[in-house]
């Protein structure tokens, strides 16, 4: 699987393949079925039809390792249109964001500049749901200054929530510190291709961590200090063993939920909505769909059928 990723992230940094995808009107079904829309609009009204089914939003434009200051601006309006137009539709402010794609690449101050000034807008705009922004966590070498980016708005009294990764080595001392924060979590498994003195690299192992991260975030200790796990998972084993534990430390299903991707499983999705978990999709808009699409392949081959089916003229 190691090398499958390596493969993936490998087109989705090409800018040839990325201009030749992006400008294939076959491969436009492909993007449908990750992409929330090309605009904030699309992915506003995409998240109004989610919300009717049961199921929430967080929005996150498209765009990753940005070094043009005229790219980061844009990135900047895109998604604080999103948080006014999440807040006058009802829905929540929920919206996902790469540091990278506010200026880390640049310089940390001018990251941190830019995504303080968006989670006061998520502030502004906030009416009485799960309000607020996301950080997204990104290779291992940015690890460190993000943590430090979400600490940084937790003490300004800001939304703030962030992604932490199982697979890291690092990972239990960082969720012991956000536990005791009572932090907003998102953990996920790990879909970067690091090397196995940064990261467990096996599926097992993976999968072990993923666990013991599980009865961390879900340990009474956590409901105590008012910590809100967020699952990012597909995997349904995962999703099982969080309802086990849950329900064992006595957590209700409004202080928890399970993050997929739009597009990916939809019937599960659906599935577990239905019988009350709470169900967020990672939804995203705007044009640059190509290396997040391509992403998704890597992170299951059975994805590469859609590409194939899209390419034909195919449906789902």
């Amino acid at each position: 699987m190691l090398l499958w990723q390596k493969m993936m992230i490998g087109l989705a940094r090409s800018e040839s393949v990325t201009r030749r995808m992006q400008n294939s009107r076959y491969m436009a079904r492909f993007a449908r079925r990750f992409v929330g829309g090309r605009d904030g609009a699309e992915g506003l009204e995409r998240a109004k039809t989610l919300r009717e089914q049961n199921l929430s939003a967080s929005l996150f434009y498209l765009g990753e390792y940005v070094a043009d200051p005229q790219e980061i601006a844009t990135t900047r309006r895109a998604l604080s249109d999103a948080a006014k137009g999440l807040g006058a539709s009802g829905l929540d402010v929920h919206l996902s964001v790469d540091p990278t794609q506010l200026g880390a690449m640049l310089s940390w101050e001018t990251c941190r500049e830019n995504v303080t000034a968006l989670a006061r807008e998520v502030a502004d705009h906030a009416g009485n749901g799960r309000d607020v922004l996301m950080l997204d966590m990104e290779d291992s070498s940015v690890t460190e200054p993000t943590l430090d980016l979400y600490h940084f708005l937790r003490n300004e009294g800001l939304p703030a929530a962030v992604t932490v990764q199982a697979y890291l080595h690092r990972t239990p001392g960082d969720l012991a510190r956000l536990v005791a924060d009572g932090a907003m979590v998102r953990l996920v498994k790990g879909a970067f291709a690091e090397s196995g003195k940064v990261a467990v690299t096996g599926r097992h192992d993976r999968d072990e961590a993923y666990r013991k991260a599980v009865v961390t975030l879900l340990s009474p200790k956590a409901r105590e200090r008012g910590v809100y796990p967020v699952f990012g998972t597909h995997d349904h084993r995962m999703v099982a063993f969080a309802e086990h534990v849950a329900a064992t430390n006595g957590w209700r299903r409004d202080q928890w939920e399970v993050e997929m991707l739009l597009g990916v499983r939809s019937a599960y999705q659906r599935e577990l909505a239905a019988r009350g978990v709470a169900v967020r999709l990672y939804l995203p808009f705007g044009r640059d769909w190509w290396p997040y699409s391509i992403r998704r392949v890597g992170e299951n081959p059975k994805n590469l059928g859609f590409v194939f089916r899209s390419m034909a003229g195919g449906g789902e």
